[in-house]
């Protein structure tokens, strides 16, 4: 249901390639285990409890314990490995081709949405200047 609604609402997500030509089996294996698992659960704690004498990263809700580095639990773990090992190259790529292109183009053509926005406010408060103010008695 989440991927149909990212689909939906044309929300970019990196798609983990699937090319056998250029990629080895287990490269595509894994690739297409990681599209099968999205999207992530990921799961943030400030608290660390103590578990069999070992420190352990957990989430308390009213109904339970969710630990962060369980993988039953959340897909942190999982998650880090792919874009700090596995994927660290295809994040590069990513970032310097489209993302870092794009920002670099829109501040080169000056098409901004801060940029759009300023000007927006300018014409709104000069077209609201040049209009006669009338005063509530």
């Amino acid at each position: 249901r989440i991927m149909d609604d990212i689909a939906a609402y044309n929300i970019p997500v990196f798609n983990f390639p699937n090319s056998e030509d250029e990629d080895d089996e287990e490269t595509v294996e894994e690739n297409a285990e990681l599209r099968a698992m999205m999207p992530f659960a990921v799961v943030g704690c400030e608290e660390v409890i103590n578990e069999d004498g070992r420190p352990v990263r957990v989430r308390s809700y009213p109904w339970g314990v969710v630990q962060v580095d369980n993988d039953e639990h959340s897909d942190f773990d999982r998650l880090r490995y792919v874009l700090l090992n596995s994927h660290i190259g295809d994040l590069r790529d990513l970032t310097q081709n489209d993302i870092y292109e794009l920002y670099r183009t829109e501040k080169l053509s000056g098409n901004t949405i801060a940029g759009a926005a300023a000007n927006d406010a300018a014409s709104a408060q000069q077209s609201m200047s040049s209009q006669p103010r009338a005063v509530a008695v």
